[in-house]
């Protein structure tokens, strides 16, 4: 069946080479004699005059053009005025930039501003030629200018250029009251197609996609500027000579236009490829996610293997402790039960020099009244190596007391004042940890004032 949406006059899908130059030869190409089953439903004028374009006004017959004839490039420099207004580039780009009103009603500047190989509406403003534009694309002056005059019109407009290297545009400030004006004055659409035609022609072929996009987007995608989608579609789009640009405008705006069925810019064979490269990116993003699915449900299954191991290991950590424990208390009830290899065991953990210091009963209790640390009451005493009474020795006649505010120093202290059990220290997580208070010698309600001594006692007994 024969494509009923192939145009003659549409070169963007003839080849995969860029551009839509003619042969040197100068003979325009052969193209599919197709037309659209119904007319009407693209304006085929603006095809055609779209494509003469592109491929550099092959029905022109120039003549060479004498230096002194060069009007546009000459404007550019500042050395000439326009007609019939007589404004020179520098003041329109001063006195005309902000005059949105004067921009919208005077009609014959935009020819001066953005010359083409082709006539306009004012007959006084000369056409470009081939030997003008190589010598406008050598000039930075001139192209510097020709971008001032870019960015005053798409502030016209409601735009605002983000990059001179680039040409990326955004809305401006004032969208709402610019895109109202270009909804009401529809000769702007003409306008804006000289702007890009003349970009192409005078070294700013790069501007032309992103202006383009932009318009795409807020026809189809936000749905602004709906009397100007149709000159989007029939001119905007085709005004861009990058072909390979081209293609990808065309392809944004199919994905973006509804109903598909009325889009009539491309042949329905690449529609249809459009359709397949988009089913085949959703399948590939569903299968990515459910990769990933895959990948986390295996993750968690390992972490959940980890957790059952670290579980088992810390019951038995746990069954080991409650051991100890019930040992300790054991020894604690009974210390005449303690074996001779537990004597021997603690005599080889003191030093020679280290001597218990001989501090009263009662004293030693009220300490341990003070801070809970009575391991008998508790019941959850820990049993810890002698060797660890070694790390900090104590002499005799130096004093014991522990670090204010240190749970740890508390217990540590309180063991190296014990004679029969050092085995049995409370262990450090039953103590808090206070806020010290260096004036009082207080925490959390903790007094550690010494008490006063009173008699000495010969036998030292804190487990019973």
């Amino acid at each position: 069946m024969e494509d009923d949406l192939l145009c003659e006059y549409d070169s963007t899908w003839d080849t995969e080479s860029d551009g839509d130059e003619l042969e040197h030869s100068g003979r325009s190409r052969k193209t599919r004699p197709a037309f659209w089953s119904n007319s009407s439903s693209r304006n085929l004028r603006a095809a055609k005059d779209m494509q003469n374009y592109r491929h550099g006004y092959p029905n022109i017959n120039e003549e060479e053009c004498p230096e002194e004839r060069m009007t546009n490039l000459k404007f550019y420099l500042n050395e000439i005025k326009s007609s019939p207004d007589d404004v020179s580039i520098e003041t329109f780009h001063t006195e005309w930039r902000t005059d949105y009103k004067r921009l919208e009603r005077v009609h014959s500047y935009i020819q001066w501003l953005f010359p083409l190989r082709e006539p306009g509406v004012n007959y006084m403003a000369a056409e470009l030629t081939k030997k003008e534009i190589q010598a406008f694309r050598e000039s930075e002056e001139a192209k510097s200018r020709l971008l001032d005059s870019y960015e005053l019109m798409l502030g016209f407009y409601g735009l605002q250029l983000l990059n001179r290297e680039t040409g990326e545009v955004k809305r401006a400030d004032n969208w709402r009251e610019r895109f109202a004006n270009l909804e009401r004055n529809m000769h702007n659409n003409l306008r804006i197609t000289r702007i890009l035609k003349s970009l192409g022609e005078l070294g700013f072929e790069h501007f032309q996609a992103p202006l383009v996009r932009f318009f795409l987007e807020e026809t189809l995608v936000r749905k602004t500027l709906s009397s100007v989608k149709r000159s989007v579609l029939d001119y905007f789009l085709f005004a861009v000579r990058d072909k390979r640009e081209r293609r990808k405008l065309v392809r944004f705006a199919f994905q973006h236009f509804e109903p598909k069925d009325k889009f009539v810019w491309c042949p329905r064979k690449i529609q249809k490829r459009f359709k397949k490269k988009s089913e085949k990116r959703q399948n590939s993003v569903v299968l990515s996610g459910e990769s990933a699915a895959n990948e986390d449900s295996r993750y968690k299954s390992k972490d959940g293997e980890a957790d059952a191991k670290h579980c088992k290991s810390t019951a038995d950590i746990t069954d080991v402790k409650k051991q100890e424990d019930g040992e300790c208390e054991s020894r604690a009830e009974d210390p005449e039960k303690h074996t001779e290899s537990d004597e021997q065991h603690l005599n080889n953990g003191q030093s020679a020099d280290v001597q218990p210091a001989d501090t009263p009963d009662e004293d030693l209790q009220n300490l341990a009244n003070n801070n809970n640390i009575s391991e008998c009451e508790a019941g959850a005493a820990d049993c810890t190596d002698p060797q660890d009474q070694m790390d900090s020795p104590v002499r005799a006649g130096e004093p014991t007391e522990p670090a204010a505010g240190s749970a740890s120093g508390l217990a540590s202290g309180a063991s190296r004042d014990r004679t029969d059990s050092p085995e049995c220290i409370a262990p450090s997580e039953t103590f808090p940890q206070p806020d010290s208070d260096s004036r009082t010698g207080e925490t959390n309600g903790l007094n550690h004032k010494q008490p006063e001594p009173e008699e000495p006692m010969d036998t030292l007994e804190i487990c019973s």
